[in-house]
């Protein structure tokens, strides 16, 4: 008697299932084994070719052609999908691969610059401090890149073939542009403003002849003289006397401001004293008349009064005299021989 399914076990029920599959994959592998024959015929009907394969090969030849359909497709669909973009990124890294070439060249250029500017800050720090930079602690640190030409050819050989080794020289090369400019800059603004106190300074020191240029015979230098009214009586002059017509206009030595202008009943009579920049002072005596009044801005060449005789003078000349802060007065006669 057939026993019913339902009053199987589940070991039972197991059991039979697994004869069952057993079956099926005795029978699959039959018929995998199970081979194939394809017949090449030529047109000339001979050599036939015999080609056998089992139904194994030809399932995975068949999985493969399939993968790699599959595969294909969904390559292609990736491609034009984001060929915009990959378009898009090779133009840019083109773009930006051109941008720091350009840089690249804008840094020989300035190091360049740099070399220049170092070599005319040297001759500068020559004529203001009158020795060289290579004599200071500044050359040390400046450097500047002097072994740069050997570095760039060697990089530009072995470094400059991606973008962003380019970025990177491009980035050290700015650098060291910026340092070695950090570095000259307070050497070169020293200098700078050494020659601008020098400049401010030649201004406002007086110079040239007061009655201009070969006018006037000096007559009485600076220094120890005899007293021109006491016999074999000596005195200190403090100035140069110039012996001139009554009249001769008398000229300004120097840019300044009018600090006296007025006369005194003896001593160097009608006479003008003109405050310069840094110090210096002029003064004008024996004038027979002022052009100008306390407290008037004159320049160089201004003509301020006229030659005299006032005060204690025996003819007709000009007393100049020129002074820096409270020391005594100095020789005029080197600030008349700067012109």
């Amino acid at each position: 008697m057939e026993l019913s399914e339902n009053k199987l076990n589940l070991l039972e029920r197991m059991t039979l299932k697994s004869y069952e599959l057993q079956k099926s994959m005795v029978k699959l592998h039959s018929f995998g084994k199970t081979k194939i024959s394809l017949l090449f015929i030529p047109h000339s009907n001979e050599n036939i070719v015999k080609v056998e394969i089992s139904h194994y090969s030809l399932g995975f030849l068949l999985l493969i052609a399939v993968s790699l359909f599959f595969l294909g497709i969904s390559f292609l669909s990736y491609y034009l999908y984001t060929r915009d973009d990959h378009l898009e990124l090779y133009s840019r890294g083109n773009t930006e691969k051109v941008f720091f070439l350009h840089h690249d060249l804008m840094g020989d250029i300035l190091e360049n610059a740099i070399d220049n500017l170092a070599s005319e800050t040297e001759d500068l720090n020559k004529v203001t401090w009158e020795r060289s930079l290579r004599d200071t602690k500044f050359n040390e640190e400046l450097g500047l890149l002097q072994d740069t030409p050997e570095k760039l050819e060697v990089t530009k050989k072995t470094e400059l073939e991606s973008n962003m080794k380019i970025f990177i020289y491009t980035v050290e090369k700015f650098a060291s542009v910026y340092e070695s400019l950090s570095a000259l800059k307070p050497n070169f603004q020293n200098s700078m403003d050494y020659l601008e106190t020098r400049e401010s300074i030649f201004e406002s020191m007086p110079r040239g002849r007061p009655l201009g240029p070969g006018v006037g015979l000096i007559t009485s230098t600076f220094g120890h003289r005899e007293d021109p009214f006491y016999v074999d009586v000596g005195e200190f002059h403090n100035g140069i006397d110039f012996a001139s017509a009554n009249g001769t206009p008398i000229y300004a030595t120097a840019p300044g401001v009018v600090a006296e202008a007025f006369s005194s009943d003896g001593g160097l009579g009608m006479h003008v004293r003109i405050n310069h920049e840094n110090g210096f002072f002029t003064m004008y005596g024996h004038c027979s008349k002022l052009l100008v009044e306390e407290g008037d801005i004159v320049k160089r060449g201004d003509i301020i009064a006229h030659v005299g005789s006032t005060g204690k003078a025996t003819g007709s000349h000009l007393h100049y005299e020129v002074h820096i802060g409270l020391d005594p007065p100095i020789n005029p006669q080197e600030f008349i021989n700067i012109d």
